[in-house]
């Protein structure tokens, strides 16, 4: 790195580095790309709408761009400086009041539960029960005021990640109340739940479908599994990885980016921190996903801005795919987002509560969905040539001496 910005025009090489290491950072089972300098602008929905372009990584480009103008321009006030800011400023902003408009096309009716369980408790048999009723009071109760007022059922239902910890999927006291539930508000009810698959003896942190009158119809294994708390890195290659406790649990991996259709509409399952990988979200919405659904128990944070930056992380999504995102948190925040990023309705943080909206499911194909990362690697590509072009003139210029 010192061997670009070493210079007058080494500055302008900070955009490219950061949207690469960005995006490398966000790679391969140990990635983590947590808050990116884009994120910033996530409650901003006129300035995040370039992100339909390029990505969360261009937005980190743009914003240490216009930041690196404003210096040259305060230090140097030149007239190409003004210019320079007025263009790379402007176009983005212009182009967002452009393409944010009011969403048309089908609707679809979301309620999210958000029932604010302690998660050092939530795993207890104790509270096991108490987690199940607070989840079907918020349910009924949601279920029955919207009802009252439009005269309509909602088309899907949301819990929270692990929503009830334990598997749903087996007949009993539990898997018989949901499925009553879902036939009393004549709802479908989307929730997290274990997964067991009985050939491997294999767990999955996973969610499912219940419908009325039918039961379990489909399910989604998570994909991308939290590294050191859900399982432990590359044990598929290391058998003696394998016999380390992390605690949180030892979960299989899914491999089916699935997409659940029900009502005329489809939609996708972003478990935990699924929601910070663009590549995920955009692969599910390639596939057909006209909703992007994130689940997810946040509780662990505690009172810090962890939930803040989990929440905010996943407005992006919206904007990159044309697509709209609903949030349901254990503890919050639960959200529901139209596909311009901006937030329709929201939740505080450790509160139990019931939020809903009518959203559009008339989603664009943004060039993020054609081009994906495209952006970063050519950001990586152009510097590691100038890096390789220095190190070669450098070289040259010790032999001439």
């Amino acid at each position: 790195t010192g061997l670009l910005i070493a210079n007058k025009i080494g500055l302008w090489f900070l955009p490219f580095i950061l949207a690469g290491l960005e995006f490398i950072r966000g790679i391969g089972e140990l990635g983590f790309p947590w808050l990116s300098f884009g994120y910033s602008q996530a409650r901003y929905p006129i300035v995040i709408q370039q992100a339909a372009i390029y990505g969360i990584y261009g937005l980190s480009f743009w914003i240490v761009l216009i930041n690196i103008i404003v210096y040259k321009l305060i230090k140097l006030r030149r007239a190409e400086y003004y210019v320079m800011f007025i263009i790379m400023f402007g176009l983005p902003l212009l182009y967002g009041v452009l393409r944010v408009k009011e969403p048309g096309g089908e609707f679809i009716s979301v309620g999210v539960v958000q029932p604010n369980i302690d998660p050092n408790l939530k795993f207890t048999k104790a509270m096991r029960e108490q987690t199940f009723n607070r989840l079907i009071y918020l349910s009924e109760k949601g279920g029955k005021i919207t009802h009252e007022k439009t005269d309509k059922s909602f088309d899907i239902i949301i819990w929270p990640e692990t929503a009830i910890p334990l598997f749903l999927q087996f007949p009993g006291k539990y898997q018989e109340a949901v499925y009553e539930l879902s036939n009393r508000i004549n709802t479908p009810i989307f929730t997290g739940t274990p997964i067991y698959n009985s050939k491997n003896r294999e767990i999955y942190n996973g969610a499912v479908l219940i419908e009325p009158k039918k039961g379990i119809t489909q399910k989604y294994k998570k994909i991308h599994l939290v590294p050191f708390g859900e399982h432990i890195p590359f044990d598929n290659y290391i058998p003696l990885f394998k016999k380390i406790d992390v605690g949180g649990g030892d979960y299989a991996s899914g491999k089916e980016y699935k997409i659940f259709e029900i009502k005329g509409f489809k939609f996708s399952c972003l478990i935990c921190f699924e929601s910070i990988f663009p590549e995920l979200s955009r692969a599910f919405v390639k596939d057909g996903a006209d909703l992007l659904i994130n689940i997810t128990n946040d509780g662990w944070f505690g009172k810090i801005s962890g939930p803040q930056q989990h929440n905010d992380m996943a407005i992006l999504r919206t904007v990159e795919n044309g697509v709209p995102l609903a949030r349901s948190a254990n503890t919050g925040i639960s959200m529901i987002v139209d596909k311009y990023g901006r937030i329709l309705v929201e939740t505080g943080l450790f509160k139990e509560d019931f939020i809903s909206s009518r959203v559009s499911i008339e989603h664009e194909r943004t060039i993020y969905q054609i081009i994906g990362h495209i952006f970063p690697i050519i950001s990586l590509l152009f510097i590691t040539v100038v890096l390789v072009c220095r190190i070669r003139i450098r070289k040259r210029n010790k032999r001439v001496i």
